[in-house]
């Protein structure tokens, strides 16, 4: 579960070099473990298990979240432009509509 929670780290957030402390990743694990004993209506703790950290957890997804909103705005600007156009009548009338809320 360790090496596939930094193998899908990696690829969700396309950073093929990403590096976590052992720290996190167990934290990442426990976390994991925890979303899926939910599932099950159980909890880490009703098998006597430790939770993760959430202020590590916290971090963790800021860093992420920072290093994952670096976008390239040049490209995002070219890929406006280019797909802009294609909209077609009632695409358009959503895209100016959510345009004009955010403005």
């Amino acid at each position: 579960m360790h090496d596939d929670i930094l193998y899908r780290l990696r690829t969700s957030f396309k950073m093929p070099n990403l590096i976590l402390s052992n720290d996190q990743l167990k934290n990442y694990v426990l976390y994991e473990l925890e979303q899926l004993f939910n599932d099950a209506t159980t909890t880490l703790q009703d098998h006597k298990l430790s939770m993760p950290n959430g202020q590590l957890l916290i971090e963790i997804r800021n860093k992420l979240l920072r290093e994952k909103l670096n976008y390239d705005l040049a490209d995002l600007k070219s890929q406006h432009s280019l797909n802009l156009p294609l909209l077609n009548n009632g695409q358009k009338i959503i895209y100016d509509s959510v345009v004009a809320a955010i403005l």
